[in-house]
């Protein structure tokens, strides 16, 4: 059964037009918001102090002052010192994030990309074929976007080249245990809702199987998984898992090798 808020937001999101929302988003904010403050939680990102965050059906907590969810939390206490006079670009961005980092002025670069139009971006890069010049950024965000790309291994050779040699690409997917689970034949989206858990995606990793994937195309990796604080007062996930990738130039695939040639 739905949640009182998610119910409430389905109907609000019927009768009232994308685009008002947006506007008005803060001061709806700001109403629903008011019955969660108190001091038991704190959001790190908006740094708002709440009694609870509000839990989503899937079981998800939601900041209702911002609207981060945790694994937005979990990425910037993992970002938080990473990005100082750092060159980053950021796919499809949390708009709670998004005005986080611009709001600290840490980087030297911020830049934002979001190819289907439904976050605030900077630019519209196709992950297979990013227009980027080779080696430009010391800090790569790629949150939850490599399950909705047709050729993700490609994707992944994209995110390598406009990888510094000294960067790092942090990338996250919704992950399960065993191999990675993927079916071109299904298209329909209520059958990719089904096996992939939602309709737009068109697989599922495990971290083994995305850590494979990355090393292929010339990544090295490292796996992180932090362990939650026992009072959770940030409203983290649980054993919440990401992947780091850094070019190791030492082991660079011979079509890495090839363009660096052609380029030089």
């Amino acid at each position: 059964m739905s949640s009182v808020y998610e119910l409430t937001k389905k109907f609000v999101q019927a009768i009232i037009p994308k685009k008002v929302l947006s506007r008005n988003e803060t001061f709806i904010r700001r109403l629903v918001s008011s019955y969660y403050i108190g001091t038991k939680y704190e959001c790190n990102i908006c740094n708002k102090r709440l009694r609870k965050f509000i839990k989503l059906d899937r079981g998800d907590l939601l900041c209702p002052f911002c609207g981060s969810l945790p694994r937005t939390r979990g990425l910037y206490k993992f970002i938080d010192d990473k990005l100082v006079n750092k060159t980053v670009l950021h796919f499809s961005p949390p708009k709670c994030l998004k005005n986080k980092i611009l709001e600290t002025g840490e980087t030297n670069e911020y830049i934002t990309s979001d190819f289907e139009d439904e976050f605030e971006a900077d630019l519209a890069l196709n992950i297979e074929n990013i227009d980027q010049p080779d080696g430009k950024y010391n800090v790569i965000i790629c949150y939850h976007v490599l399950e909705h790309i047709g050729d993700d291994s490609q994707a992944l050779r994209e995110l390598n080249r406009i990888t510094k040699k000294e960067g790092i690409c942090i990338i996250q997917t919704p992950f399960k245990e065993g191999d990675i689970y993927e079916n071109p034949a299904i298209t329909n989206p209520t059958e990719r809702l089904k096996h992939f858990g939602q309709k737009d995606h068109l697989r599922i990793y495990s971290p083994n199987g995305l850590e494979k994937r990355m090393k292929e195309v010339g990544f090295k990796t490292e796996i992180i998984v932090f362990e939650n604080e026992a009072d959770n007062y940030n409203g983290l996930k649980e054993n919440d898992t990401i992947l780091i990738g850094k070019k190791d130039v030492t082991t660079q695939p011979l079509w890495w090798l090839l363009t660096k040639e052609l380029h030089n």
